[in-house]
């Protein structure tokens, strides 16, 4: 069987209408040590991948295991007909944010990142380690929330936010 799927991405020069067409050969998530890192979710089969599931799923954008996808770009590696299912999966995370579908640990982390420029809180602990070793304490990033204001993503993530409360 095959899967077509068409679908639209937002790039900074406007909606851009795509396809991928997935073969199912397996290739991108079945070659151990050299595929997709979600693939190893125990819910996921050589026969069905954590690829098809994202491809196939009838709402892609509501569907959870979307947020596996490290962005790694090994799908895209491995494929030898040059389908892109990172570039789905992103252009579905996003449509899932914009529809405040995104599980609230992502809005948490995007927010940490966003507000320090860090994937991870900044602790007592980290500026302890830090001093031990020898290394200058971290200093807050703050441009990122500047371009999160700027693009709407601030906003947004703060709406969702408070729906989530």
């Amino acid at each position: 069987m095959v899967l077509n799927i068409p679908y639209s991405v937002k790039t900074p020069h406007g909606i851009k209408e795509a396809a991928e067409i997935c073969l199912k050969c397996g290739v991108c998530c079945v070659i151990e040590g050299y595929s997709c890192p979600a693939q190893y979710d125990a819910q996921f089969k050589p026969t069905q991948t954590y690829v098809y599931d994202c491809l196939g799923h009838e709402e892609p954008s509501g569907n959870k295991n979307i947020w596996q996808c490290v962005s790694c770009h090994k799908c895209e590696e491995m494929c030898p007909y040059e389908v892109s299912p990172v570039d789905f999966i992103e252009a579905m995370k996003e449509q899932a944010l914009q529809g405040g579908h995104a599980p609230q640990s992502i809005i948490g982390e995007l927010m940490q990142v966003i507000t320090t420029g860090y994937a991870f809180p900044i602790t007592p602990n980290t500026t302890r380690q830090r001093e031990r070793l020898g290394l200058e304490p971290v200093k807050l990033n703050h441009e990122l929330g500047i371009i999160a204001e700027k693009t709407g993503l601030l906003e947004l993530l703060n709406s969702l936010k408070e729906a989530q409360d």
